[in-house]
């Protein structure tokens, strides 16, 4: 019980007396986007050529973004083709990237700030991983926001505004 109450506590000791979180806002160097961050997140080494922002709090939960060029011809509506893979193809993808216990909360598309967005909500072991993918002038972004599962509700409402702020200037 012990182990699983300091994160718990670290969390709820930084929402400030009205209750939210401060947010900065964060912007991308590989494409022309931002999106808004709790202020306790701190930029963590990138590994990896496409990663273009990564952070992080003191317990591990984290913000990463991935920038990629869009194969010839991609175009925003190819979404709807990620929304349509089964979820036993997507669980073999993520395995094959060395996830396990891996089980498909939710997927499909949504709008957020005018994009069209492929969402995908998922589980591995003990993590919740909160993924979106947008496909604009030829640049895919993917947002990745990971926590603990056993905080993944008080997490919910800090990742849905980090992935709603996911704007391209």
């Amino acid at each position: 019980m012990k182990k699983y109450l300091f994160p718990l506590v670290c969390f709820f000791s930084i929402i400030d007396s009205h209750g939210q979180i401060p947010f900065i806002t964060v912007h991308g160097s590989k494409a022309n986007y931002s999106i808004t961050i709790p202020e306790d997140y701190v930029p963590k080494t990138i590994v990896g050529s496409n990663v273009d922002l990564k952070y992080a709090n003191e317990v591990g939960a984290s913000i990463v973004t991935v920038v990629t060029k869009a194969p010839y011809g991609a175009k925003e509506s190819d979404l709807q083709q990620l929304a349509n893979t089964p979820n036993s193809q997507l669980i073999s993808q993520l395995e094959s990237t060395g996830l396990e216990n891996i089980a498909i909360i939710n997927k499909g598309l949504r709008q957020i700030n005018g994009v069209t967005s492929y969402f995908a909500y998922y589980r591995s072991k003990v993590l919740y991983h909160h993924v979106i993918t947008q496909l604009v002038n030829g640049v895919i972004v993917s947002l990745t926001c990971t926590c603990d599962y056993q905080f993944k509700d008080s997490y919910l409402p800090y990742i849905n505004r980090v992935a709603n702020s996911l704007e391209w200037k």
